[in-house]
């Protein structure tokens, strides 16, 4: 996760390497190293990898919609460990295919359907100990995604409980300032809520006690529609 600017100098910085020389200088540069700008840790993939990896973990990072180092480390654990977890699907599924290409046409060469599903047993009896490592390795990354995800529900659910107190108190002193004619200041009661953000909350707790003392089941539509204008 880099940014914008740092994106584009990399861009022009390749365009002025000519490139490895040897194959084996071509095989390390196929090998994408970064340092995450969350995680602070240096991971390698190939290009197409990374792409895929950072647009996975990002989307649902943002999804989770954490705020804060603390939500935003849980949420980059639930990325990474989703990632793997798909990962893992990919490698059975790839374990299988790999068992397909190399012993297909063995068994039943005559009934391809047949072969296919005789072959893919095989493997399933060959790489048994594989494919249960696998699922440990499955049911282990399962857990700490439902854990971590349990905890930053409950650090996102703390902290809307303790925003809306805030939000509540800050509206009172609000009203209080204006009744009085003194322009009321959020900071200098340590709230981090603007006067603008303060007035769209009342605006919208006024909205909601007109909509629940409403009663809109005898209203025809033309007058409902007048009604809530």
């Amino acid at each position: 996760m880099i940014s914008d600017k740092q994106l584009a100098a990399n861009r022009n910085n390749a365009l002025l390497s000519t490139g490895p020389k040897t194959e084996e200088g071509r095989k390390r540069s196929r090998m994408n190293a970064l340092r995450h700008g969350l995680t602070g840790q240096v991971t390698t993939m190939t290009e197409e990898d990374r792409a895929a990896h950072d647009q996975f973990c990002q989307a649902l990072i943002r999804s989770l919609a954490p705020e804060g180092a603390m939500e935003t480390q849980l949420a980059q654990r639930i990325a990474t460990d989703s990632w793997r977890l798909n990962r893992a699907s990919a490698i059975e599924d790839n374990l299988f295919a790999l068992g397909l290409h190399q012993n297909g046409g063995e068994i039943c060469p005559d009934h391809e359907q047949v072969d296919a599903a005789l072959t893919t047993a095989r493997v399933f009896t060959q790489e048994s100990h594989q494919l249960q490592l696998l699922t440990l390795y499955e049911q282990r990354l399962n857990r700490a995604i439902e854990k971590n995800l349990a905890l930053l529900e409950s650090l996102q659910a703390a902290r809307k409980t303790e925003r809306a107190a805030e939000m509540k108190d800050a509206a009172r002193l609000l009203q209080l300032s204006e009744m009085k004619g003194v322009e009321y200041q959020p900071a200098k009661d340590g709230f981090v809520f603007s006067t603008r953000e303060i007035h769209s909350e009342l605006d919208r707790q006024q909205r909601l006690r007109q909509a629940w003392t409403t009663s809109f089941s005898n209203l025809p539509p033309r007058k409902l529609k007048a009604k809530a204008a």
